[in-house]
């Protein structure tokens, strides 16, 4: 189910290049900048921090957090482990952003781009990979997506899953895209809008560049 989010709306309907329009063009510029920022506002605002108020502890103190059961040094390790592997994920949808817009790696206009609240929104969006398409998640995905697909089924159900095709639903604020996914997947003729670029970018990694589990 390929993803292309290239051109945005206007309020009469029509399809624009988001880079011809200013406010498009910092929004968009915005949420990139925000992916390059991932692993550096992470390490920083996250275990950084943390050390330095670790390290500045009198030392009876520090002795104290670094043996079991705190083991705070090892703690901030595996937090900085698990920043670097979403970090990979950021960099990679900002790669394929990049591509998907025409922009050129090299350029450095986008940079700085990225506002407090972008950097909250590359954080929550990364988190809802996790609700979304890990297999942790499936739980709530079935509270959430279940209903929805049987609701799909029982108002089709005149229509032979082989001619699904046919019925064209559409997600509003399809998000990461799993509701999407699962639509099209039981054979219904799918499209998802989504006005955020966060979600957009990271949607098309997803869809449109992963196979399967930790592809």
């Amino acid at each position: 189910m390929p993803v292309h989010p290239q051109e945005v709306a206007d309020e009469e309907g029509s399809e624009i290049d988001p880079l011809s329009d200013p406010e498009e063009r910092r929004v968009l510029f915005a949420a990139l900048d925000s992916f390059r920022q991932y692993r550096q506002a992470a390490h920083y605002n996250i275990t950084h921090l943390r050390r330095q108020s670790f390290y500045s502890l009198p030392l009876a103190h520090m002795e104290l957090l670094a043996s079991e059961p705190f083991s705070l040094p090892k703690t901030l390790d595996a937090v900085d482990a698990a920043i670097d592997a979403n970090a990979d994920i950021a960099e990679t949808v900002l790669a394929l952003g990049l591509d998907m817009y025409g922009i050129d790696p090299g350029s450095t206009e986008w940079y700085g781009a990225a506002t407090s609240q972008d950097m909250d929104k590359v954080r929550s969006t990364i988190r809802q990979l996790y609700r979304d398409w890990a297999a942790e998640g499936a739980h709530e995905r079935e509270a959430c997506c279940g209903p929805i697909l049987a609701g799909l089924n029982r108002a089709f159900e005149d229509i032979s899953p082989a001619k699904r095709s046919h019925v064209s639903v559409l997600v509003p604020g399809a998000g990461l895209g799993r509701l999407a996914f699962e639509i099209c997947n039981a054979g219904y003729a799918m499209e998802g809008n989504e006005i955020s670029y966060h979600q957009l970018l990271v949607s098309n990694w997803i869809l449109n560049y992963t196979s399967g589990p930790r592809s």
